[in-house]
């Protein structure tokens, strides 16, 4: 029998910082956002205390403290790095597998003994990794994504087939399920279906009429009929992004700079690995949303002549757009690179002046991939442009009690002494 199975990492990053501190399993910890602004991560231990998800930090520093809570700032190399782990342990096992995010893949198989075989995918990803997972089996990807909550809350597995799905359909709101937003549930619950139960005993015909095509498929899937297939090529994402706040507001034109650079250089190295490239750059810069200036925020965007990922090319433009946003009266709060029109530099189309610019083009382009080439090999950022990995970072993030880089950086490997 054919199965979709959802793998999904348990309360993933607070288990990355618990691998390396052993000492914090079963107490309570929390993970917070970017400028440990609020809370992004929960131990079991901080969601039985009620702890909701995104508190603002200072509205529960307290408390934590009074239950001794460990407290980390958000480390996302080392989330990524240990993501990265996860999955290629899963790949082992499983040929084609879709990772629908940092923590969570979908994969497909076929068995006789489904429990066996999770069972084997789950103790190799745990022993290997060392990170708890929870797998949901089902026959669609929407069952999957339900049955995987259930797996979470018994014994990190659960298989569900139409016998368990026939008991317990009068019992799930659709506004658990997958894919049904606030929104769409309450179009539901307009026309009386509220529950899984309500949207199956409706026939094919009116739900296409209230809810279009993405009801029949939302139907489809949960009667166990598989409209969303595995994807395991990943398509090309529409635009990238990478912005911060800064841990203290600035008008100085230079840290402006340096913090632009970096966000360049992020979404490039992002690029790098899709083998892609983008020919609309844009660059932002805004104030605080609380202060006297929170409507002097700016934002410029350049169509480039042709695609491209080269550093020098595309942060040439984004200086020029930066003098263009920058108002020295301003005390800026945020800054970020967003990249689009992206395209696969297997489909590029040549630019009428090319013949003009190749032999200059080839040249950056060869010195930027091996730029990232060099940094790829080492793990860090050791070559990149301007005056990015100097001491001018006071456009960088507030990370008061962030983890050491346990799994990227040879400074922070753990010593083990006999």
């Amino acid at each position: 029998m054919k199965y979709i199975a959802l793998l999904d990492c348990n309360n993933f990053f607070v288990s990355c910082e618990r691998l390396f501190r052993p000492d914090l399993l079963g107490k309570p910890v929390v993970v917070l956002s970017s400028n440990d602004g609020c809370v992004v991560a929960r131990s079991k231990e901080i969601k039985d205390r009620g702890i909701g998800m995104g508190v603002p930090y200072f509205q529960i520093k307290d408390t934590l403290n009074e239950i001794g809570a460990t407290v980390f700032s958000s480390h996302f190399a080392l989330y990524r790095d240990v993501s990265r782990r996860v999955f290629e342990v899963v790949r082992t096992c499983q040929s084609e597998i879709e990772q629908y995010s940092i923590d969570e893949c979908f994969f497909t198989f076929e068995s006789y003994d489904p429990h066996t075989l999770v069972a084997a995918i789950k103790q190799q990803v745990e022993q290997e990794v060392g990170i708890p997972v929870s797998i949901g089996v089902a026959s669609s990807k929407t069952q999957a994504k339900y049955v995987n909550t259930v797996a979470k809350k018994t014994t990190g597995i659960a298989i569900w087939g139409e016998e368990e799905w026939e008991r317990a359909a009068a019992d799930i709101r659709l506004s658990e399920i997958w894919g049904v937003g606030r929104g769409r549930a309450r179009q539901f619950d307009e026309k009386g279906i509220r529950t899984v139960a309500d949207l199956l005993k409706c026939s094919r015909s009116r739900i296409d009429a209230l809810f279009g095509i993405e009801g029949v498929r939302l139907q489809a899937e949960l009667r166990g009929e598989p409209v969303l297939g595995i994807k395991a090529s990943r398509p090309l994402q529409k635009s990238l992004m990478s912005t911060r706040s800064f841990a203290k507001e600035t008008s100085d034109y230079d840290v402006l700079l340096n913090a632009i650079k970096y966000h360049l250089y992020q979404v490039v190295k992002d690029l790098e690995s899709m083998d892609a490239k983008t020919n609309v750059i844009r660059v932002m810069i805004t104030p605080s949303r609380y202060g006297d200036y929170a409507f002097y925020g700016a934002s410029k965007e350049a169509l480039l002549t042709a695609p491209t990922r080269d550093l020098f090319t595309l942060q040439q433009a984004a200086v020029g757009l930066l003098k263009q946003c920058f108002n020295p009266e301003v005390p800026y709060k945020k800054a970020g690179v967003v990249l689009s029109g992206i395209s696969s530099t297997e489909a590029e189309t040549g630019s009428l002046f090319d013949n003009f610019e190749s032999a200059d083009n080839n040249g950056k382009n060869s010195l930027s991939a091996t730029i990232f080439s060099i940094n790829k090999k080492h793990g860090k950022p050791l070559v990149q442009l301007g005056s990015v990995s100097g001491t001018n970072k006071k456009w960088e993030s507030r990370k008061d009690a962030v983890s050491p880089s346990y799994t990227t950086s040879w400074s922070d490997l753990k010593v083990v002494r006999t």
